[in-house]
């Protein structure tokens, strides 16, 4: 008299399969969260500390992009000022960027005009206050999703 399972593999291979699914999708949800803090962020920095829309390109080229094995699945580039330059710029490099880097999940925000670096070089900010939020943000995210995986 041997005990007999009620399930087989395939149905354990299947539930594994959903659940990593599930976690993958939290994932994502996470970095497009931080993503959109981090542009709200960067476009929102006050010309007394950043800097001055001329053109509208530079603040129009601030933007994410999150990769799932070097795919695209979720972006946010928008144009000010009349700024399409900076959007076109700012999705060129954030995808040049997210390609060289294509294994699992990756964030990428930037700044995509290329006088950027220019303009932080001279003390003014265009993404290092991002930067440095995003640097403190992301273990407490990172912890809030462990939490959430272990609550599916």
């Amino acid at each position: 008299m041997g005990i007999t399972p009620n399930f087989d593999f395939e149905s354990i291979h299947k539930y594994l399969s959903d659940f990593k699914k599930r976690i993958v999708l939290a994932q994502i949800e996470s970095l497009k969260y931080l993503g959109e803090l981090c542009v709200s962020r960067a476009r929102s920095i006050p010309k007394s500390i950043g800097f001055e829309d001329q053109t509208g390109n530079l603040r129009s080229s601030i933007g994410y992009v999150v990769f799932s094995d070097g795919l695209v699945v979720s972006s946010d580039f928008r144009e000010v000022l009349n700024g399409s330059d900076g959007v076109n710029e700012g999705k060129n490099l954030a995808l040049k960027i997210g390609s060289e880097n294509s294994k699992g999940l990756v964030l990428v925000v930037v700044a995509g005009m290329n006088y950027a670096l220019s303009v932080e070089s001279r003390g003014r900010d265009v993404l290092t206050s991002t930067e440095h939020f995003a640097i403190q943000e992301l273990p407490r995210m990172l912890n809030d999703l462990r939490v959430n995986i272990n609550n599916l």
